[in-house]
């Protein structure tokens, strides 16, 4: 105020006057902030009056301050992040001027602008663990620190397993392993014991019992970003496994992923031997036996040729699993000498199986021929244990060019069998090409060991003169004769039955027909009609009985009723004497009646 004299002086603090205490007090034309803060931050005025005029006159006040306590978040929020993931973590706190944000991660430094973010792209394990942020204000010098830790997981390799080894063909060792992983995962067995556990791998040993052959043990695997157990059951051999794919990921208690894998242990099982046949460079014949019985501990074998052991020495050699047998000789009647045993054996059981090798041979053969009749697939088995190295397809048929199927060409002759195709001893089937179909042809195959040949396979026909094969025509001709012998037979005995029959049945039989009985028990008069005084004519009494006597002997039945006579046809055959029940019956004539005719 340039003039005059100021009669009174207000302050404000934005639109509220400042009364004077013990954080603001005037002194003079100055107002005081005493320790100011950064709720002093803002436009002090001032109104100066006095009776004559008025005027105002402002200022802005700045404090600077801070910066606070850094609050540090990340985004997106989880507790755990994996392999792969995007993530940003921001350092902030209030200050003026705004800090700036220092990170710090094991030896790297990183300085960020406010306000004080960090990004990590695509992180690995490696980048988790410690942040430290620190907040500086350049004017004021004042600095403020925090700190959080990223906990970036990596789920373990597949999925855990479990498996039983044989421990000096005595114990049992249980073992659990999901290796990798970050942290790694943690392994128990609760059925074999619930305070033991292992991390990533984990091995229990039991002696072995009846109990644990057929018993569950199932391995639990935690991880944090997925549960997996896995089981080994005792006498079941099927695998099981069950997997949920994660989606998102969540708290380490509500587990998106689990992985369930079951695998089976127990004594051998029944099992059958598997025997192939080949021949190595040096022309020996190589017989391999396999014995696969599926068990858990896996079985050792012990093979054995007659009473003898095998050692694994000349001619024969087992395999380092013990599984495998090979035996290498160049006769084949060498292989045939003795029976071969193999015995599977755990701790927990054993099976024992004997091999009966044969020689070349044929089990079955058959022939399929196509529409056209030009081409036909001849089709073969052998006997499992048979030592087959190789095949002979021979045809037989009139004089004809046949081509194989490497493309080369065989002429033959129709006197016998030619060899047109060889196959190797794992063929089963082969095709012919270029048949006549208008021609008859014959097919077999012929099984080798190496030089030595087997019997012939049945001869397969095709070709539209295929006839019965010799063994039925053979039998055809045992047949027909044998048919008619046996049809002259049982002519012959029809003829003997009714012979007889004829000349039984011309014997005289009496029959007892019940109607004669009544006849003989009628009374022996008659009382004539009182209409007929005169009375009837007398019937011709040899007549009648002559009747009578044809009827008996033919089987008619004669009842008497009155003075009507009924006839009644009876299906009886006729009797001997020693066959009659009774008696003949006597034939009563009726009494002569005396007619009288009234006019």
């Amino acid at each position: 105020m340039q003039r005059g004299v100021v009669e009174q002086q207000t302050w404000f603090f934005g639109a509220t006057e400042i009364q004077a205490n013990s954080h603001y007090s005037v002194e003079g034309s100055s107002l005081v902030i005493d320790r100011p803060n950064r709720s002093d931050t803002g436009r002090y005025t001032v109104l100066l009056k006095n009776p004559f005029s008025l005027v105002t006159s402002g200022v802005n006040v700045t404090v600077r301050y801070g910066p606070d306590e850094p609050v540090l978040e990340t985004r997106p929020a989880r507790p755990f992040y994996l392999e792969g993931d995007s993530l940003s973590v921001s350092c902030t706190a209030d200050g003026f001027p705004p800090p700036t944000a220092e990170w710090v991660f094991g030896t790297q430094t990183t300085v960020v602008a406010y306000p004080g973010v960090l990004h990590l792209p695509r992180v690995q394990t490696s980048n988790g663990g410690l942040y430290v942020c620190t907040l500086l204000n350049a004017e004021t010098g004042v600095k403020s620190q925090n700190n959080l830790t990223l906990n970036i997981y990596a789920r373990p390799a597949g999925h855990s397993t479990c498996s039983v080894h044989s421990v000096n063909d005595v114990d049992l060792q249980y073992h659990c392993q999901w290796p990798g992983g970050t942290p790694p995962a943690r392994l128990s067995f609760p059925a074999l014991n619930a305070t033991r556990n292992g991390v990533g791998n984990l091995s229990t040993i039991l002696p072995a019992s009846h109990d644990l052959d057929g018993k569950t043990v199932t391995c639990m695997a935690d991880h944090p970003v997925e549960l997996s157990n896995c089981s080994i059951t005792a006498g079941t051999y099927f695998a099981f496994l069950q997997f949920i794919k994660p989606t998102t990921c969540c708290p380490p208690t509500d587990f998106s992923s689990r992985t369930t894998t079951t695998s089976f242990s127990g004594a051998p099982r029944m099992f059958l031997p598997v025997v192939t046949t080949t021949v190595d460079p040096d022309g020996k014949i190589v017989v391999t036996i396999d014995c696969l019985s599926v068990a858990s501990p896996p079985a050792l074998v012990l093979w054995s040729k007659g009473s003898e052991d095998i050692a694994g020495t000349a001619p024969h050699q087992i395999s380092g699993d013990t599984a495998q047998l090979q035996i290498r000789d160049y006769i084949v009647s060498n292989f045939l000498l003795q029976n071969y045993t193999c015995t599977c054996r755990n701790p927990l059981g054993s099976q024992r199986r004997e091999i009966q090798l044969e020689g070349p041979s044929i089990s079955h053969s058959g022939l399929f021929t196509n529409h056209n009749g030009t081409i036909v697939t001849l089709t073969w088995e052998v006997p499992p244990t048979s030592i087959v190295t190789g095949f002979d397809v021979q045809m037989k048929g009139p004089n004809s060019q046949s081509r194989n199927l490497s493309g080369t060409q065989k002429r033959g002759s129709s006197a016998g069998f030619h060899t047109i195709q060889q196959k190797p001893g794992r063929a089963r089937s082969a095709d012919i090409f270029f048949l006549d179909p208008k021609l008859t042809y014959g097919f077999r195959v012929i099984p080798k060991a190496r030089t030595t040949a087997g019997q012939p396979s049945v001869v397969q026909t095709a070709g539209p003169g295929e006839g019965l094969s010799g063994s039925a025509i053979a039998g055809l001709a045992a047949g027909i004769p044998c048919g008619l012998l046996l049809l002259v037979l049982l002519g012959g005995l029809i003829y003997m039955c009714v012979y007889l029959r004829r000349n039984k049945s011309r014997q005289t039989r009496y029959p007892k027909p019940r109607a004669v009985e009544k006849a003989v028990t009628a009374p022996a008069e008659l009382t004539p009609h009182p209409l007929l005084t005169g009375g009837l004519s007398s019937p011709d009494s040899n007549r009648l009985r002559q009747v009578v006597f044809l009827m008996q002997h033919v089987g008619v039945e004669c009842c008497f009723f009155g003075r009507f006579t009924v006839f009644h046809l009876a299906c009886f055959l006729p009797q001997t004497s020693s066959e009659r029940s009774v008696a003949l019956p006597a034939f009563v004539p009726a009494p002569p009646v005396r007619t009288a005719t009234i006019v």
